[in-house]
């Protein structure tokens, strides 16, 4: 059982020094820390606030005194949320910039073809929220800060079966085909017994569709009790608006990725009511998120949502890790990682990593009112959300 070390830097931590004005003493030296994030293409907008998230991170531990008495420098790239950027980048960021500490602001399918470089590298890669397994497989120095695509499906499947009314539990499945998508319904469907639901159908669609007719049609046509879905703010705002418009009233449960600003931007009055599993809501009761919330959105223009608290977070406990090593060295953090405990992050707290580096934490639902994100409950059955699960 580890120890924490006396000048541990935690998100409650860092934040207390700036929440009550403390001065810290001057970092006198740097430590790199890699970033890759969609700034451009498809996923722009997630990789924004990834990067502002980011930003943020480092500026909150710099401005507490660093880490090891040092600065945190943030060497960031753009990896377009494609595989062969996120190879570029990732070698780049080893090869020429020299960094061996590294955090993954970005979708599964970077995430899948950085982490075997840093793992070649032996440099430490943390995954914010990419949910294919195939990225912690890579090796012992990748970890993942958010729960797989199955335990976030799982849950998914819980909370329509525990916690809403749905009489025969009827369920219409409408996924994303790719790895986030698939891997996500995949969890919802091998569970949905376990919770009494009866799969009427599964559709699915692509990343470039903004157009869902037919599916519309169909679900119409299967009358069910509910609908779950996974995918995207850019493809579920459309998605959602659709359902709404041709007069499908059921409640519709979707995945964490519709967490975005930008979903009830596109969905608008037809968000209202829709319940996320994974979500992220302000609370009043806690002034480290609610802080967040107002630094983050001084700085975007716009609230932040699960991920970018997931990026967050992951610098907060690379900054903790780095403390509790006592040093730099790649393999030293990589172990005091393996051994983090009840680490509070700002969605919750962290109690540890799997034996595969995998999170156990509780998974929140939020709920669309009055046009925001609101909190609605919680599932906690760590059995249920971890990565091996059956």
């Amino acid at each position: 059982m580890w120890e924490r070390h006396p000048s541990l830097v935690s998100v409650s931590a860092a934040l207390a020094l700036i929440l009550h004005g403390i001065a810290a003493l001057p970092a006198s030296a740097e430590i790199k820390i890699g970033f890759q994030a969609p700034m451009t293409g498809f996923a722009a907008s997630d990789g924004h606030a990834a990067k502002v998230a980011a930003e943020l991170a480092v500026d909150d531990i710099n401005a507490a005194g660093g880490v090891l008495g040092e600065e945190l420098v943030l060497v960031s790239y753009d990896d377009q949320a494609m595989a062969d950027q996120a190879i570029f980048t990732a070698n780049k960021l080893i090869g020429e910039d020299g960094v061996r500490l590294a955090i993954n602001g970005s979708y599964s399918a970077s995430g899948r073809a950085s982490a075997p470089i840093f793992q070649k590298a032996q440099a430490v890669f943390i995954c914010a929220y990419g949910v294919h397994p195939d990225i912690t497989r890579a090796g012992d120095f990748v970890f993942r800060l958010i729960h797989l695509g199955p335990p976030q499906g799982r849950a998914g499947a819980k909370f329509v079966g525990e916690s809403l009314d749905l009489g025969e539990k009827r369920v219409t499945v409408i996924t994303m085909d790719n790895d986030y998508g698939e891997a996500t319904v995949s969890g919802f469907l091998d569970a949905a017994e376990r919770f009494g639901i009866t799969l009427v159908n599964k559709y699915t669609y692509s990343l470039q569709d903004r157009q869902f007719g037919s599916i519309v049609a169909s679900v119409k046509r299967d009358a069910p009790d509910a609908i779950y879905v996974t995918g995207y703010f850019f493809t579920g705002g459309p998605l959602v608006s659709q359902l709404r418009a041709a007069g499908v009233t059921v409640p519709i449960i979707a995945s964490q990725a519709f967490d975005s600003k930008k979903f009830l931007e596109i969905a608008g009055p037809a968000a209202e009511g829709l319940f996320i599993v994974g979500g992220l809501a302000d609370d009043d009761a806690n002034s480290v998120l609610k802080r967040f919330f107002e630094e983050f959105e001084k700085r975007a223009g716009y609230a932040p949502v699960n991920s970018t608290a997931q990026v967050y977070s992951a610098f907060q406990l690379l900054a903790d890790a780095i403390e509790r090593a006592g040093s730099t060295d790649p393999l030293e953090v990589r172990n005091a990682l393996a051994e983090t405990e009840n680490f509070q992050m700002l969605g919750g707290t962290l109690t540890g990593f799997s034996l595969d580096r995998e999170i156990n934490m509780p998974m929140a639902v939020t709920v669309v009112k009055d046009g925001d994100f609101a909190a609605y409950s919680s599932i906690d059955d760590l059995e249920l959300l971890e990565a091996s699960a059956e």
